[in-house]
């Protein structure tokens, strides 16, 4: 079920939830890097900030996927968050809540998840520890008071909020425990006297949010992850944001995260934003409308050559090669799923459509766009595998995937806000 699930996925121009990458063509020096990264920040604890580019549809949110499904191989915690008019990236207390909401792991899918198993491992070694029920909490408080120091450097309170968690599940208040998860995650409106039992005051703010964030990346490391992975996604929302003070407050934050990482104020983090070229080269409201950010991630040498290491990557389009890898690929699925001898029928015209495709997209630098073209040959594959009668030679396949290939254009006109590629 899983091939049939992401060929539906890409058909409605949606990233498949599993199997991203063994789909991803023309992608080696970008994944490549990013195995890099994930290693650099589990075995040296860094924290880095990268920046994905790309035109709508060319695969920017398909990346971000391979990245999740890479991290979460490698035993990362990953965050998604997409900015949207309900998480604009200049209330970063929203940013926080939304990174905490959205935390994943490979063994489960919420903040609650971690902070559980983290405490029951805990609980598990103090019980093997000793069979007394009072010797066995004292070692217990201990152990977990010396695991949070580190995380206590960023932020006492994060801390505090976590080893009166522990606190509240060894006494069985199992009420307590459940608001002070919900305190972490960035929750409002607990009651005074819930926040008593845990040992703090007021919320997460402005002010404290990205000192909780940071602390988070310590405390996901210290109970055993590989590090923390925050992927954003559709940072290009922030250009639509009312005023000139509000997306400039956004881009602070951002230049904020991005020194943070570079002070080593985060650590065992990787962050990286998914933008339209828009968002890095408009001078009114993208990046460039606010130097201290632009300064810090321009590209400082114009070349044609490959440089991965510098902050921004840009996905380029599928070329000609592409096109035949991916049509390969996506031939080898469906036929599989659906029983059918799809290669026979159609991969002998694989270079024909890649041919065509290429030739009129000379406005576009001979690229064509990943998602629309992957849309359009699950439409074609789909096509003849129901109506193999009508299709006799490879010619009228290739007839069938030109004549409908306008109309297929005109369906497929991106929203500027769901690029879900």
């Amino acid at each position: 079920m899983e091939n049939e699930d992401i060929l539906m996925a890409l058909k409605n121009g949606n990233v498949p939830s599993k199997g991203a990458k063994k789909l991803c063509v023309g992608r080696d020096v970008e994944i490549e890097e990013f195995q890099r990264l994930l290693r650099k920040v589990d075995d040296e604890d860094k924290a880095i900030v990268k920046f994905i580019k790309g035109e709508f549809g060319a695969g920017k949110s398909f990346f971000l996927k391979v990245i999740e499904d890479m991290a979460f191989e490698d035993n990362f915690a990953v965050s998604w968050i997409t900015i949207s008019h309900n998480l604009p990236f200049n209330k970063i207390e929203l940013v926080y809540r939304n990174i905490a909401k959205t935390l994943r792991c490979k063994t489960g899918t919420s903040l609650e998840h971690v902070l559980d198993k983290w405490y029951t491992q805990h609980y598990n070694m103090a019980s093997h520890d000793s069979d007394n029920d009072f010797e066995k909490h004292a070692i217990l408080r201990e152990r977990i008071h010396d695991e949070l120091e580190d995380t206590r450097q960023f932020s006492s309170t994060f801390a505090t909020a976590i080893e009166n968690y522990a606190k509240l599940r060894s006494e069985g208040d199992t009420e307590g425990a459940s608001a002070a998860v919900s305190w972490i995650r960035g929750d409002a409106n607990i009651p005074f006297s819930v926040k008593k039992k845990f040992g703090v005051k007021g919320e997460i703010n402005k002010e404290t949010a990205l000192n909780f964030l940071e602390a988070l990346s310590i405390f996901i490391k210290s109970v055993g992850y590989s590090g923390l992975v925050v992927l954003i996604d559709e940072v290009e929302y922030i250009m639509h944001l009312h005023t000139h003070q509000i997306r400039n407050t956004s881009y602070n934050y951002i230049r904020d995260i991005y020194d943070n990482c570079n002070m080593g104020k985060f650590q065992s983090a990787l962050f990286v934003f998914a933008g339209t070229p828009y968002l890095f080269e408009d001078s009114k409201k993208g990046i460039p409308s606010y130097p201290a950010l632009e300064e810090r991630i321009q590209k400082v040498l114009e070349s044609d050559y490959v440089d991965m290491r510098t902050p921004i990557i840009y996905l380029s389009d599928f070329d000609r090669d592409d096109l035949i890898n991916i049509s390969q690929k996506l031939l080898e699925m469906h036929g599989e799923v659906y029983d059918w001898d799809a290669q026979s029928k159609v991969e002998p015209i694989i270079e024909n459509i890649a041919d065509e495709l290429i030739s009129t997209a000379g406005l576009s630098g001979g690229k064509v766009t990943a998602r629309k073209f992957v849309r359009k040959f699950i439409t074609l594959l789909d096509t003849v595998e129901q109506n193999q009668p009508h299709f006799n030679t490879p010619e009228d396949i290739l007839n069938e995937f030109i004549n409908n290939t306008n109309q297929i254009d005109d369906e497929d006109e991106f929203d500027e806000f769901d690029d879900d590629w």
